[in-house]
């Protein structure tokens, strides 16, 4: 069974500990369907309003589909400059959002990709989607594997560009892993996100200009308050949805709304979260990574007594005015640790919780190497240790 201790925060004010703010507080209400602001150095998030509800996410879909072209990229797979020839499945409606890619026209993955990035163009993400994968129901089997991957638990996605479908749903929550992710495994979509106009040079039978523009979706938002992404989204049952980052004082944050009426509404609550993730919080350090958190008796260890650590510092996000006592940590451990382990490995999780709310995790490792002690140690010490519990049972049956 696992092992899993609790103790209130006060605990922790020996050690100078700063407690963080109450994840779910609800300062402000918002016009929307779904919203949250997370810290992206921490995860932590900030505000939330019904973030667990799965709702179409349109657009935001693309993400994804970057992710996953960013990876084969990152691989090898495929690269920027290549080819791609798009096939008859990129024939889209007059009305969606579109290069107007033609049958059998090649452009660039990299053109394709500021596409997506820019306008969110959804023939362009089918092309992109078969070019990876052979084909779209392939490419949406790699969207949904890297979503339970990422621990995305509120999501399936059954198209690649968005549009309003059976069973295509993501949450707020899973948003914000998404986005998260995407910024931190490849930094580079702000590259493409934050492109306010650009021009492709070419000419089909649908574009007969010799150039088609680009122009982003959230114009309006880039710049302000150094927000440089990443993705918006409409479709008539998803309403207007936005998942945007921000980096200011050396500080990022994420904003996701779901489901407004308007553009406006929009913009207006996801400024509204930013400035709050912004201005209201500030991070401290509660743990370093070099305390001890706790003392393992490793039966078979050659030093019995292992110190396990923090594997990163516990710094989480603080308002002035939440109190100190209700903060409380969990320690969980994993069953059967046994040696040999090597410095660093994980032994456990150490979790910061609010109203049995999780607000920080972090794995728990050993400090140092653990050897394995000889065959005669670990002999003695069985005997020893059945000894001392047949001990204990006579004396419990004698009282």
């Amino acid at each position: 069974m696992k092992k899993i201790l609790i103790f209130a925060i006060t605990a922790l004010l020996m050690l100078g500990a700063v407690i963080p703010a109450h994840a779910g507080l609800q300062p402000f209400e918002v016009e929307a369907k779904a919203a949250l602001v997370m810290d992206y150095d921490t995860g932590q998030i900030l505000y939330a309003h019904n973030i667990d509800e799965a709702l179409p996410p349109a657009s935001i879909t693309k993400l994804m589909s970057m992710y996953l072209i960013f990876e084969a990229l990152e691989s090898g797979q495929i690269s920027l400059d290549e080819k791609v020839t798009a096939s008859s499945n990129v024939l889209m409606s007059a009305d969606s959002s579109q290069i107007f890619l033609a049958p059998g026209e090649e452009l660039t993955v990299k053109e394709l990709l500021l596409s997506i990035a820019i306008i969110s163009a959804n023939d362009a993400g089918v092309a992109m989607a078969e070019h990876i994968a052979g084909s779209e129901g392939a490419f949406i089997t790699l969207m949904n594997d890297k979503a339970r991957e990422l621990g995305m638990t509120q999501t399936n996605f059954a198209n690649v560009h968005g549009l309003d479908a059976a069973n295509h749903h993501m949450s707020a929550r899973d948003i914000a892993i998404l986005s998260r992710a995407i910024l931190r495994d490849f930094p580079d979509v702000l590259d493409y996100s934050s492109i306010r106009h650009l021009r492709l040079d070419r000419e089909t039978r649908y574009v007969r200009e010799g150039h088609f523009d680009l122009n982003s979706t959230f114009t309006s938002l880039i710049g302000w308050r150094n927000v440089d992404g990443l993705k918006t989204g409409w479709t008539p049952q998803a309403g207007r949805g936005i998942t945007a980052t921000s980096l200011h004082n050396d500080r990022r944050v994420i904003a996701v709304v779901l489901g407004t009426e308007t553009i406006a509404i929009r913009d207006a609550e996801t400024k509204k979260l930013i400035d709050y993730g912004h201005d209201q919080f500030e991070p401290r350090t509660v743990l370093e990574t070099e305390v001890v958190v706790e003392t393992l008796n490793i039966a078979n260890a050659r030093e019995r007594e292992v110190n396990v650590v923090l594997q990163s510092d516990a710094t989480v996000l603080l308002k002035p005015e939440m109190s100190v006592a209700d903060l409380h940590v969990e320690k969980e451990f994993m069953d059967d640790i046994a040696a040999p382990l090597a410095e660093g490995e994980q032994v456990g999780t150490y979790r910061l919780l609010w109203d049995e709310e999780t607000v920080l995790e972090i794995p728990l490792t050993v400090n140092e190497d653990v050897t394995q002690a000889n065959f005669f140690v670990r002999t003695l010490r069985y005997l020893s240790d059945a000894l001392t519990q047949l001990g204990g049972w006579i004396m419990d049956k004698i009282s």
